[in-house]
């Protein structure tokens, strides 16, 4: 089999294994296979905060046509190296040693047979010739065929072509594992190749193996990771060695190389250690010992969590509720029984500042103050991350805001599109806002660029919020033409407005204003 036969149905031509990736992002940002998710014009805005991107970092947009062409461009560049004949048995090789091409040329070079032996492929890979017998019997129904209905690997083990057909297709049908797929003999561990999928099975199901191949490209190349967004198609290349950076896909989502998850996006101005941490404080058991050490104290006697829940000191560790019944002053956790007027009173304890029970209560208080701060910031983050996810529906929806106007105001569509550049500045501004506050709380608190990043913040916060009740302002409030007009203005100048501040808190913070935050 040829490469052009391998990869005929691709339109893989040889420009495009030059101008993989640089192409794509020429192209118009639009998603148009089947989600509907991600069809949508980013209008100027967005188109120049790609371009931005594109200058600025080095990553590459890749759609099925580029995959395809770059492992391609590798099997011809092992097979040039090691004259091996076959471009199946490289693409064999290449996925046994995870697509790293260094390492297999390397190894091949050290000893061929033993990893070939290895990778369940044999030196030549072809399809064997027809047996020069007069009929066959088939391994497995046992049936006699004809020389040419029979086909067999290198290891000689001989099936019919029905039975092989139902064997490789069922194994694609249980998914990417497929692509691994050895010869039926039991304990057999020569791997059916490429060249043998695509003469058996239907063209339909060798397209599904085929995909397979170059999802083992991706999964297994740490330059090349799949867009997390749901749906989408495109993957990403990222160049650097330093890959803890935000890139922007075709289908308009913005996220994080490295952490790589939906959920997460682009963490600016978080790095990845400070999310991670962040994240599992967040699901972490031990913010409820927090909780507890803050608001509760321990029985002198069995030592079961008590919490106050009224003004008096006199405290009962109950035994309906798992205690043991001793009774003590809530202050200095001595016995009730010694407490009266020469202890200040039922209600007043002046024991208290002699006793050990001030040291627990010094560190109770430092536990409460921790966690009152982690809830201060945990709630702002949690109130962007919410007005984030309205801002993306309202970028999602921004079209049927754009038909009512249309209906309503005799317009051009060109005067809705600063809609779209609204929604889309919210949403950047909301994801940079939510993140914002996990960078705060790690934020040396004794810093002194600690003011100017919170007063950047604030800048950022108050404007973006400004934009986002502008946005939301009823149409029916817009009594004509005029009050259409004054309030397009209105938006589309508070979305420059805030572009800045968002400009100017990312700079603030990339630009070594904010250097202290403790990681």
């Amino acid at each position: 089999m040829t490469d052009d036969e391998m990869y005929e149905d691709y339109d893989v031509d040889d420009d495009s294994a030059e101008e993989s990736g640089n192409e794509s992002l020429d192209d118009e940002n639009e998603y148009d296979e089947g989600t509907q998710e991600f069809d949508f014009d980013d209008g100027q805005q967005s188109q120049r905060t790609h371009s931005k991107l594109t200058r600025q970092r080095s990553f590459e947009v890749l759609n099925k046509n580029d995959l395809f062409s770059e492992s391609h461009k590798i099997i011809k560049e092992v097979k040039d190296v090691l004259s091996i004949p076959s471009d199946a048995a490289v693409s064999a090789l290449l996925r046994f040693m995870k697509w790293n091409k260094e390492k297999l040329i390397e190894r091949y070079m050290e000893n061929p047979e033993k990893l070939c032996s290895d990778a369940g492929v044999p030196n030549v890979m072809k399809l064997d010739a027809p047996p020069a017998k007069t009929t066959v019997s088939c391994l497995i129904c046992l049936d006699d065929y004809a020389p040419d209905k029979v086909f067999a690997l290198s290891c000689n083990h001989k099936y019919c072509l029905g039975c092989w057909k139902n064997y490789l297709e069922i194994n694609v049908g249980e998914g990417p594992e497929c692509i691994y797929t050895t010869c039926p003999a039991p304990k057999c561990k020569v791997v059916v190749h490429q060249d043998a999928f695509k003469a058996i099975i239907s063209p339909e199901i060798y397209e599904r193996y085929n995909s397979f191949i170059l999802k083992s490209y991706v999964d297994d190349n740490p330059q090349v990771k799949w867009c997390p967004a749901p749906g989408c198609i495109y993957s990403i290349r990222c160049d650097r060695k330093e890959r803890k950076e935000a890139v922007l896909c075709k289908c308009g989502f913005q996220y994080c190389f490295n952490c790589n998850d939906y959920d997460i996006g682009d963490h600016m101005p978080c790095p990845c250690s400070q999310v991670d941490k962040w994240l599992q404080k967040a699901s972490d058991e031990s913010e409820n010992v927090t909780w507890m050490l803050a608001n509760t104290k321990k029985c002198p006697e069995c030592r079961s969590p008590i919490e106050k829940n009224g003004g008096c000191m006199h405290m009962t560790c109950r035994k309906n509720a798992g205690g043991c019944g001793y009774e003590f002053c809530w202050l200095c956790r001595g016995p009730w029984s010694e407490h009266g007027s020469t202890t200040g009173g039922y209600y007043n304890c002046n024991k208290y500042d002699k006793s050990k029970a001030k040291e627990d209560d010094d560190k109770a208080q430092d536990a409460k103050t921790e966690l009152e701060a982690y809830m201060f910031y945990y709630h702002r983050y949690e109130s962007h991350r919410n007005a984030m996810k309205i801002a993306d529906e309202q970028r999602k929806n921004a079209h049927l805001k754009e038909q009512q106007i249309l209906s309503k105001f005799d317009v051009r569509s060109a005067d809705t599109k600063f809609l779209m550049e609204a929604t889309e500045q919210l949403l950047r501004n909301r994801r940079v806002l939510q993140y914002s506050y996990v960078y705060g709380y790690y934020l040396d608190k004794k810093s002194q660029e600690r003011n100017l990043f919170e007063y950047l913040q604030e800048d950022l916060e108050k404007h973006t919020n400004f934009l986002s009740t502008l946005y939301e302002t009823s149409l029916e409030k817009l009594e004509d033409y005029q009050g259409f007009i004054k309030w397009k203005e209105q938006v589309t100048n508070y979305t420059r407005i805030t572009k800045k501040f968002l400009d100017n808190f990312v700079e603030g913070v990339a630009g070594g204003l904010v250097s202290t935050a403790q990681h």
